[in-house]
Order: C-alpha cells, then structure tokens, then sequence
C-alpha cells in the first residue's frame, strides 16, 4: 500500500507540472501501469487469498476498476446533468449505461430520478422502479453468513429480471428511454450479452460479471471468467498492460514478469521481490534460466549504478539480489567520485556491504587524484587507509626534494596533519624529526639540534638518499664554537659515513670529494677538541 501510494503521489506531482511535456506524459502513463499492476497483484494474493480466509474479491475488483481506470469521470457526468433538456442529452444513456457497468448502483439511482420527471410515464415509472431496486443492491459483510447473502441477491436478482420481462413486453418502441433502460436491468441482472455489448474494454466486462452474476466469487474464479471475457478481443491489440494483467489475471506469473519488465525494470524488480516474500516465486524459477529475483534486481541495480544521483540505490539494489561481491566491487569502482563528499558516501556503501576490495581500490584511485592535484596530506591519508606505504613513501620524497629544491621548508602542515590522525610512517616520523632539528638550529640550541640529527642517522628512519644531506648539515655544528658532539657522538657520525660510502645504493653520497673531505676534516677537529675538553 505504501508503494501505490508514493505512485499515486507522483503521480498527481507530475500532473501538477507546469509544462506536461511527451515525456511528463509518458512517466504519467507508467506510473499507472505499475500502480494498476501492484494493486492487482496486491488484491489477488494480499487481500483476498490470505490462509484461513474466504473473502470474495469481487468488491476488491471493482475498486481496482474504478481506480484505476476510471469511468464515468465525475466531471462527464456533472455536465450531462447540467444540460437544459436532460433527456434529449445523447450523452446521457451510455453514461447510465457506464454506471451500470461499473456497479455506481447509488448515482445510477439519482441520475433516474433526475430524469424521470422529463420521460413518457411509462419510461418514468420504469426509472423509479430501478432506481429504488438499485438503492436496494445487496452488500455483502464480514458478519453476514454466505447463505444468507446469497438468499438476499437471488431475490433481488429475480425482482430485476420481472422488470426486464416487463419492460421486454413494452419493446420494440419509439422511446429511447424504454430501449436504454431495458438495457441497464440487463447489466444490472448480469446478461452476459448485454454486457459485453456495452462493455468498452474487457475490464469493464469482467468486472460487470463479476459484479452481478458471482459476487461471491474468489480469486481462483478469475482465470476461468477472464479468458472468457478476453477471448472476445483481439489479442494483438493488447497493450502491454493488458497482456500483463491478463498473465496476472491467468496466474501465468513467468509470462507477468516479462510484461511487467516491458513496462518498467523497477516494476518487474520489485514484483519479483514481492513474489518471492510471498512464496509465489517458485513458478518462476522453473520457467527462467535464472533465478528470476536475482536477474531483475541485478538489471535494476545495474541501470541506477550508473546515474548521477541514483548510484547509491543501484547498488542497494544490487546487494539485495545476492549479487557476488566481486562484481559488486567491479560496479562500485566504476562510479565517478566529482567531490569528496560523493567519495565518503561511495566509500560508505561500499563497507556496509563489506566490499574490502572496492575500498582499497577507491583509496588508492583517490589518493592518486588528490596527489596530482598537489592535495599531499589527503592523498597520504588515503594511501593509509588502505597500507600503501610505497605510495606514502614517495609522497614524502616528493616533499624533500621540494625542500631541497627550494631551501624553504614548507611540508609542515602536511605531515602534521596525517600524523594528528595517528599515522605511523618512517618516512613521515623523518621528516617531522628534521624539522624538529632545523628548528633547532634556527634557535640556535645547537646541541638538542645536534642530538636530533644524530638520533635521526642512528634510528635509521632517514631514507638512504637523505643521509649525504644529513651529513653535510652536521658540518657546521662540528666546526662551530660551541662542542655540539662528544667523542663518541663523532665516531658515530663517521660511522654513517662510511657506511653510507660503502652501500651498494648509496644515492646522492655528497656533491664532490670537496663535501666529504670537509666532513672528514670536521669530525677530526671535533674529534680532537672533545679529547680536550
């Protein structure tokens, strides 16, 4: 019910629309399609066929009629009854005819007595006479035994055919009225011929002849009387809501659910999922190659994946089909990320599904696109949400040739911003220890920058191409005034040294033999002042 009523909602926006363009026009004209086949599917199944009940469907039926094909619009009939000469209105009989048809017995009743003072008095008697009997149409209740109910409609039923009897008597006439109003006793006695005479589509026949030949009938009546009724028209005329209704109609559910996707993939998603909670689906099942839930839920989700706003709902669609995650992965990965918020909610949906690959993959995609667009502390973030210390490393060279390049040190917002959110790196913990120590420096507290530098070569954390760098910033703490390194603070450096000179991949060692003959020269003097001291 919640589902029609959203349709019925949308439908009512789409008709309120300022400019009901061919498309308005033809998103109207789903929407009642569906809700036609929803409330079908829903009385049939739902309403009527529940265990332990025996409820007729008839008046089920005949408001799925009359909401969904509507007939006689009140505003037909509001014009009609306004004319100056109601009688002589060609219009008004097969209104009355309509109302007959589509069981209105009440303003059927009042348009008769409208018109009766303006008929011959024969045909004037005559529109009192059924319009009292209309007023007096048997209405079933929940309270009411079967026996009882039907004692009341076979009376009613004989008093309606005495009229036709009567009124048959008084035929072939020139009164139009008589003519007309004999017809409308035949409908309302249930005259298959008159019915299906006056009858403009095969709802309106079915729905007639349910009405008042079995108005006690249930559900599993309907196959039989609506291939009846249907055979009367030509099948290939059929619209494509005709032919899933009627599938519907004849429990010829595989047939109903290749309609109902002709008409919308949403719908026949959905009626598949409805039908699988109902325990209907296994019909289905035999009949398709595949699970037929899981087909159209899958073409579903596959269509709304790939919109703009609706991606989301694609992929809700696509977990609930029992989709294998790896192809899940492969639709998620696919959705374009235009902002971040977008990529926090793709991320999102993806975890809630538990899609471990389309995280890490997303991540890595992400911090690649933040990376090129100079964005470094986001780009670290992402490459750490999924391990990528490779990628993390890099970044950060990035950062020290930048350094390098430019003599500016300017990475700092950067890493702290990565490291406030608890981000464990070498390379990371490198640059932020020797910003430490140029800070230092700058301070002029030359021996806490000495100690920093040292503890950066002995933990190691310094990539090897850094550590010629290192070692040429140590050289004016050695030759300075102040004794910034102890005896054995100086062996250690020259132990850096060395191993930096005999490493397979030592990388920028030093500029020229210049560089490290100063450095050699400078330890030595440090080396010899610290023996003094």
């Amino acid at each position: 019910a919640l589902y029609r009523e959203a349709m019925l909602r949308q439908i009512r926006v789409l008709q309120e629309a300022s400019s009901v363009t061919e498309f308005i026009a033809g998103e109207v004209d789903t929407f009642h399609s569906m809700h036609a086949v929803w409330h079908l599917l829903e009385i049939i199944y739902l309403t009527t066929n529940l265990p332990g009940l025996s409820t007729s469907i008839v008046p089920y039926f005949m408001e799925w009629l009359n909401v969904n094909f509507p007939a006689p619009l009140a505003e037909d009939g509001q014009q009609i009854l306004a004319s100056a000469d109601l009688a002589l209105n060609t219009e008004l009989w097969p209104y009355m005819k309509k109302l007959a048809l589509r069981g209105h017995v009440s303003v059927l009743a009042n348009t008769l007595e409208r018109v009766a003072p303006e008929l011959s008095a024969q045909a004037a008697k005559w529109a009192r006479d059924i319009a009292k009997t209309a007023r007096n149409m048997p209405l079933g209740s929940s309270e009411e035994t079967a026996g009882s109910f039907n004692g009341r409609w076979r009376r009613w039923s004989e008093e309606l055919q005495n009229m036709a009897t009567a009124i048959a008597s008084l035929l072939p006439s020139d009164d139009v009225a008589l003519e007309s109003l004999n017809t409308v006793v035949d409908i309302m006695r249930g005259d298959a011929d008159a019915i299906s005479e006056e009858g403009e589509s095969w709802q309106d026949i079915l729905g007639a002849l349910l009405l008042y030949s079995e108005p006690t009938a249930q559900a599993d009546r309907l196959p039989s009387l609506a291939g009846v009724v249907v055979e009367q028209f030509q099948a290939a005329e059929f619209s494509v809501l005709d032919r899933a209704l009627v599938a519907l109609l004849n429990y010829e559910l595989p047939e109903f659910l290749v309609f109902c996707n002709q008409i919308d993939p949403w719908l026949s998603a959905h009626m598949a999922d409805l039908m699988d909670h109902i325990s209907i689906l296994d019909v289905c099942r035999a009949a398709f190659a595949v699970d037929p839930r899981e087909h159209y839920l899958l073409a579903l989700g596959e269509i709304y994946v790939g919109h703009e706003n609706l991606w989301q709902v694609g992929l809700d669609y696509l977990g609930l089909g029992g989709v294998a995650k790896c192809v899940m992965v492969e639709y998620a990965v696919r959705i374009p990320l235009e902002s971040d918020a977008k990529a926090r909610q793709v991320l999102g949906v993806c975890k809630k599904y538990e899609l471990v690959a389309a995280v890490d993959r997303i991540h890595r995609q992400l911090g690649r696109q933040q990376w090129r667009r100079g964005r470094l502390g986001a780009a670290i973030a992402h490459f750490a949400e999924v391990g990528d210390r490779a990628s993390i490393g890099l970044i950060c060279d990035q950062l020290w040739d930048q350094y390098l390049a430019s003599g500016v040190l300017a990475y700092g917002p950067v890493v702290d911003s990565v490291m406030a959110a608890g981000l464990s790196h070498e390379r990371l913990l490198f640059l932020v220890r020797f910003r430490d120590f140029h800070e230092s420096y700058k301070a002029k507290q030359f021996v806490e920058a000495g100690g920093i530098l040292l503890a950066i070569l002995e933990s190691e954390i310094a990539p090897p191409y850094a550590v010629a760098d290192l070692l040429v910033d140590a050289i004016p703490l050695l030759e300075g005034d102040e004794l910034v390194f102890s005896a054995e603070q100086t062996l250690e450096l020259m132990r850096c040294a060395e191993t930096l000179v005999q490493s397979p991949f030592p990388g920028r060692v030093v500029d020229n033999d210049g560089e490290l003959k100063i450095f050699s020269v400078a330890c030595a003097r440090n080396l010899a002042r610290s023996y003094l001291v």
